[in-house]
């Protein structure tokens, strides 16, 4: 008898660990706990290696901003992102977004090579904004938005904002990128935890947040503990890695 109550508890475990809740993340259910946005600077060194982290590539700088401000009398988020290529700026990008729901409003970008590119996003569409001058943007088609997406441009300063508690949950996210077609959930998962070393004095204790893009290719994240703070992200993808890493 005890070892058929042994043998249940053990099928009930594998069982409650496939049937694990998935927790719907988008810019409309208000799961995001939106306390943990803060205002300010981060910097981060954004390299590829190879399969051995033996060789890297020279590495580009992300400075990205947070900042609240006023919009049509609407309290937003002015996100700020510089680009830093091989000394030069290969890109300015910003969203404009709810400050309540993270939901979109406004995208501009401006690259070294392609141009401009500027949306709106209203009425359940992605469009290209037509007061922007020099839009490349323009001779796209509006997209249609099925569910309340999120700017996948931000996934930095979202994940601090997912309600992480516990090693095994999983969110799916309305990521939505700009270049996109349609809109959709992304699974991401919390599975582990990890004493991160920063130098020979200071370590980091870091919720791991993973995301598998396909069989073979993966990101993971490393959120402090706290504050849910990205330091880290590993990304392997056809025998290499990109890593972006904050700089303190």
């Amino acid at each position: 008898m005890r070892a058929l109550f042994f043998i249940s508890a053990i099928l009930l475990s594998f069982a409650g660990t496939s049937m694990a809740q998935v927790d719907t993340i988008n810019a409309q259910n208000h799961k995001l706990v939106m306390s943990n946005l803060k205002e300010g600077k981060n910097s981060y060194l954004v390299y590829m290696t190879d399969s051995l982290e033996t060789k890297r590539t020279i590495g580009d700088i992300w400075e990205r901003t947070i900042t609240f401000k006023k919009r049509d009398n609407n309290d937003v988020v002015d996100f700020g992102w510089k680009w830093l290529h091989n000394d030069s700026l290969f890109a300015t990008i910003t969203n404009i977004c709810d400050r309540k729901t993270m939901s979109p409003i406004y995208h501009y970008a401006n690259y070294k090579r392609r141009g401009i590119f500027a949306y709106d996003y209203k009425k359940g569409l992605m469009q290209p904004s037509d007061t922007v001058k020099n839009n490349a943007a323009i001779k796209k088609d509006p997209v249609k938005l099925d569910i309340p997406v999120i700017s996948w441009e931000l996934d930095l300063e979202t994940y601090p904002l997912l309600p992480i508690k516990k090693i095994g949950q999983q969110f799916d996210i309305s990521f939505f990128d700009p270049n996109e077609k349609s809109a959709t959930y992304h699974r991401y998962e919390v599975v582990g935890k990890d004493n991160l070393k920063l130098n020979a004095d200071i370590s980091a204790k870091c919720w791991l947040l993973k995301i598998n893009y396909s069989p073979d290719s993966y990101a993971i994240f490393w959120l402090t503990e706290k504050s849910k703070e990205v330091i880290k992200m590993k990304e392997y993808y056809k025998g290499s890695y990109r890593i972006k890493v904050k700089q303190f």
